[in-house]
């Protein structure tokens, strides 16, 4: 079984992710306030756990660990840390790399996601650091990440907060359950920005083919911002 996602996700009016590139509102108020509204409409969400993808996840932890040894660990392997956090932070590590600076992230207990190709050193930090992880044998595999972090860590509703690539990625697995979307006041324009959905595939491929989406909720909040919510309906 898999836990409940919402993609809870801000971007300007044209959809694009990057703060550092959106027009500022006209009343001079600072973006920090406008982010500090989304995070709180995030944890009205009720979540027990939240989500970043690779990219995201280094902007927070940039530096790479450099792996002593070869010895690489089977698939299968949990190492559940004590949680005392309200909610848990997740990350997927591909490349098992992330050098963490420290045992939370904004407050709360990390669980990492990881592949076989995870050296026994590079656990050893994050046990040594009170990190939980997940050995994979395909961490790409977002629907059975999802069902061993309920089945081990008892998560039941995380909220994906991007950035676009693993947005796009559960978007093609079908694995998004709503879509929490904040619509910042503002314009990037630029047409190369990333995206709130970034799917890395075929010119061919339509990754949220026999998907659909109703409309929950539409709400105005402080600063200009727009709320909306929608359910996503899976169809065969």
């Amino acid at each position: 079984m898999a836990p409940k996602v919402i993609c809870h996700i801000m971007g300007s009016v044209d959809g694009r992710l990057l703060p550092d590139r959106w027009t500022l509102p006209p009343d001079g108020t600072p973006q920090s306030a406008l982010f500090s509204e989304y995070a709180a409409l995030g944890k009205s969400l009720g979540a027990d756990a939240w989500m970043f993808g690779k990219a995201t996840a280094c902007e927070a932890f940039p530096d790479k660990f450099i792996p002593g040894s070869a010895d690489r660990v089977p698939a299968g392997k949990v190492h559940a840390w004590r949680r005392d956090s309200e909610r848990l932070f997740i990350t997927v590590d591909p490349d098992a790399d992330i050098l963490y600076s420290d045992s939370r992230l904004r407050g709360d207990n990390i669980l990492t996601v990881l592949g076989t190709n995870a050296t026994a050193d590079y656990l050893a930090m994050l046990e040594d650091k009170g990190i939980s992880y997940i050995v994979l044998a395909d961490p790409t595999d977002l629907r059975e990440a999802l069902e061993k972090i309920h089945e081990h860590f008892g998560i039941h509703t995380v909220v994906l907060q991007g950035g676009g690539i693993i947005n796009g990625a559960m978007l093609a697995a079908g694995l998004i359950d709503e879509l929490s979307l904040v619509v910042y006041p503002g314009i990037d324009g630029l047409a190369s920005s990333p995206s709130v959905f970034e799917y890395l595939g075929a010119p061919d491929e339509s990754p949220a083919a026999r998907q659909s989406l109703q409309l929950l909720a539409a709400e105005v909040r402080c600063y200009g911002i727009v709320w909306l919510r929608y359910r996503f309906h899976h169809n065969a």
